[in-house]
């Protein structure tokens, strides 16, 4: 339509041309040299040159035109074609994320033909492999990819991430430690190989990569504290009895990262313990209970020596909950302190309210036993019974039926570096799989009554202010 109206207005422009120019006087004369004169009025012989102009502008862009008709035809195919790769390429990746296998692999042949880009053809490929659990391919893929400009560290990611599900662990750290010693802002090598160091236990390693990923402000704050104490304390829970002096410097260090990690200060005052060293090893047990209180190292102290008299522990015990004298663990040893010396009446009254905060299996036996030795035997079965029914610690799961504690499998440490480094989580596999626990009411050993003793005083009839869900007998 444009078209049209250009010539019609060309037309027109023209006629008004030649009905202005007709009124000029003079002409053209043109001497051919045969001695024949042509005249020609002025507006034919402009008209006349105009035309031959545009005939010959005409036949100049036909001459122009098929000289690059070779190369304005092979644009036009690298266009087409480039649309085709592109196509190919988007629909084929596209299907890979929609999970249709089948789909992926068709589109990534078609790509193959059309695309000039070696990286996003090895892209697309690598990715129907992946969908396809083609995993040996999925790595050939990435492995290749890796070899071209801007693609090595994609293709050390999938090469990584391809060798850790077919089950090749060497290869997928291989993989991520060449991936960390690029330049690069990318957490994701410090990630896939601090994970695979963790998971097949390479304490020191892990630790060295750690290191690293402090280096590069990849991981700080507490959680790269929490992570350091708790494989500082795996590699030492794994050497030898032969080895202590380097298992005591490696708690060490785990002590000065995370105080507040029960574990390290257990391991290290046991270290201590063997080598006599008893002061020191209750100013470790005072250190962790400052940070974080346990009940492992209540029992801990309590075998600290076993030459020590009743006096002794007992002071011992003091002075943790000196240290920490509001938090529930210090509540629940200063309630047992009072049933050792006979106190039942100040026992009941702490449990009480301890359990009112939050009734436990361990909480209920403690209260059974106070109640038994103060002499209420019915309230005293009534909680034994709810002790039966009523949720169990985390922190008491973690001592075994024994009195040990902290006894970690491999994949346990592992498992804490992630539960306890990043968020300070500590439970025991023992909580979760419900396995035996040391009874909360065999730890309390009542001293004897003194030599000038007479009979055993009866319990004192003061009234016991009951907690919350106390029900009195009818009788």
């Amino acid at each position: 339509m444009i078209i049209l109206f250009l010539i019609i207005l060309l037309i027109v422009v023209a006629g008004i041309f030649v009905m202005w120019a007709s009124s000029w006087p003079g002409g053209l004369t043109l001497d051919l040299g045969n001695g024949t004169l042509y005249e020609f009025e002025l507006v034919w012989a402009l008209l006349a040159i105009l035309l031959f102009g545009g005939l010959l502008a005409l036949a100049w862009s036909l001459l122009t035109g098929l000289v690059t008709f070779p190369s304005r035809f092979s644009k036009s195919r690298k266009v087409s074609k480039t649309k085709a790769a592109n196509k190919a390429l988007a629909d084929g990746l596209l299907a890979a994320e929609a999970g249709d296998a089948a789909l992926a692999k068709k589109l990534s042949k078609k790509a193959a033909q059309y695309a000039e880009d070696d990286r996003l053809k090895l892209l697309l490929e690598a990715r129907a492999a992946e969908i396809s659990d083609d995993w040996s391919g999925a790595e050939r893929a990435w492995g290749q990819l890796a070899r071209l400009p801007g693609g090595q560290l994609a293709g050390l990611r999938g090469a990584a991430s391809a060798a850790s599900a077919r089950g090749d662990s060497l290869s997928a750290e291989a993989r991520a430690r060449e991936a960390l010693e690029l330049k690069s802002g990318a957490d994701w090598p410090f990630n896939s190989l601090f994970d695979s160091q963790v998971a097949a236990g390479d304490w020191q390693s892990a630790l060295q990569t750690l290191a690293i990923g402090e280096k590069r402000a990849q991981i700080g704050g507490e959680p790269l504290r929490r992570r350091r104490a708790v494989l500082y304390t795996a590699r030492a829970a794994a050497l030898q009895h032969s080895e202590r002096k380097e298992a005591q410097r490696l708690l060490a260090e785990a002590i000065r990262s995370a105080p507040s990690f029960p574990p390290a200060a257990w391991h290290g005052a046991r270290q201590l313990m063997i080598d006599q060293k008893i002061k020191a090893a209750h100013g470790v047990l005072e250190l962790g209970w400052k940070a974080r209180p346990h009940p492992a190292l209540v029992q801990l102290v309590r075998r600290l020596d076993t030459s020590a008299t009743p006096k002794v522990i007992e002071d011992r015990l003091r002075s943790l909950i000196a240290a920490n004298p509001d938090h529930r663990e210090s509540r629940i040893l200063g309630a047992e302190l009072a049933m050792e010396g006979r106190d039942w009446l100040n026992a009941v009254k702490a449990l009480a309210l301890l359990v009112e905060e939050k009734p436990t299996a361990r909480l209920c036996l403690l209260l059974e036993k106070a109640l038994r030795g103060y002499g209420d035997l019915t309230e005293a079965e009534r909680w034994g019974r709810m002790a039966v029914t009523a949720a169990r610690e985390p922190e008491w799961s973690d001592i075994d039926p024994r009195g040990g504690a902290f006894q970690y499998a491999p994949r346990d440490w592992a498992r804490l570096v992630y539960a306890f480094g990043d968020a300070g989580n500590l439970v025991h596999p023992r909580y979760e799989t419900s396995e035996r626990e040391l009874d909360a009411s065999r730890p309390v050993a009542l001293p004897a009554p003194s030599g000038n003793a007479g009979a055993p005083k009866p319990p004192r009839t003061e009234i016991v202010t009951p907690p919350l869900d106390y029900v009195p007998s009818e009788d």
